[in-house]
């Protein structure tokens, strides 16, 4: 039975309970199986952070390092906020999201029996106010950030074959447990990656709804399903998607899905903040320096759809089984991925 997919706004939404203690419901239509996306659930934290900092006029998150310590479920969590910095421009929070013998009043947690499961540094402010100097870096002149032609955006929202250079990949009935991938459409290149070790996507929600200073956290770790085929050497992706050969028993579409990809690290860096109303297309890129012994490195450029940079994400995820996400969860509170 397939979950109703619920508004990103309704599945981040925070009840305040005292002046540092907030609580946030993790959505399971936002899962990888059993467990929620590393980027929503730092997208439910970071939605604290904001709401505790706006009475000071500083609702922007600038940066964020957002460390996973343990499996989260969806439920319910309760995220305690400590002021580490106020300052006039940037003020620093550490927030640490709790799970499991929640108490229905403070202090909110039971610490012999709740379990810290996410813990995150953000440096707060006010994007709209920020003044200072700004120049292109040699960056945009390198070979690295040359940029594929912009697609026919409305000819891949009238048809999911798109246009003559981007399509929209189908993802295998296999990977149904993966319920957080039915929240976007992600488009790719018929040709493949332009640059190796780079793929470029476009990506729109599948709601509809318009793409938000909030849902950045959430971007930066959304990926079409075969995102590791993709930025793997050509060498490799040929034999991988070629049909019964070598390692297509190792990345292959049955093998993914019984893969699970967990986000041990996530830091996120916003360039430029997006309007009030959001913004209907985004577009990815995402490279891999190596995937070496079951750890994948990320690094994302999010940028809208003038290809202006909106924000740099930073990534390690791990390359276990499904096996590791169904399992039942431990008893002893220091449960870990």
């Amino acid at each position: 039975m397939t979950s109703p997919r619920v508004p990103f706004s309704v599945a981040t939404a925070v009840e305040q309970l005292d002046t540092h203690s907030y609580r946030v419901n993790l959505d399971d239509s936002y899962c990888i199986g059993s467990v929620p996306n590393g980027g929503y659930t730092a997208s439910c934290v970071l939605a604290v952070a904001s709401q505790h900092l706006s009475p000071r006029g500083q609702p922007d998150t600038l940066t964020a390092h957002i460390d996973y310590i343990a499996r989260v479920s969806a439920a319910p969590a309760i995220v305690v906020v400590e002021d580490i910095k106020l300052g006039r421009q940037l003020s620093t929070l550490h927030l640490t999201l709790w799970q499991d013998g929640l108490l229905p009043h403070a202090p909110w947690v039971d610490r012999s029996a709740s379990r810290r499961v996410v813990l995150a540094y953000a440096t707060q402010t006010d994007l709209r106010t920020f003044t200072g100097l700004s120049f292109k870096t040699g960056y945009q002149a390198s070979p690295a950030a040359v940029l594929p032609p912009r697609p026919d955006l409305e000819a891949l929202k009238r048809d999911s074959q798109g246009d003559a250079l981007w399509f929209e990949p189908k993802t295998p009935k296999t990977l149904a447990f993966a319920r957080s991938l039915k929240n976007w459409h992600f488009y790719l290149l018929r040709d493949g990656p332009v640059v190796p070790g780079a793929v470029d996507i476009w990506v729109r929600t599948a709601s509809g709804e318009p793409i938000t200073q909030a849902v950045l956290p959430y971007l930066v770790d959304s990926f079409p399903y075969n995102i590791v085929t993709l930025l793997t050497a050509p060498e490799i992706r040929k034999r991988l998607q070629a049909p019964r050969e070598g390692l297509k028993e190792t990345l292959g579409d049955e093998a993914r899905s019984k893969m699970w990809f967990p986000t041990v690290v996530m830091n996120l860096e916003v360039k430029k903040r997006l309007p009030e109303e959001g913004v209907e297309w985004m577009a990815l890129r995402a490279t891999s320096k190596l995937i070496q012994d079951g750890r994948l490195d990320l690094e994302i450029q999010a940028l809208n759809a003038n290809g202006d940079l909106v924000a740099l994400g930073h990534q390690v995820a791990l390359m276990l089984s499904l096996e590791r996400n169904l399992a039942k969860r431990g008893t002893s509170g220091k449960s870990a991925l």
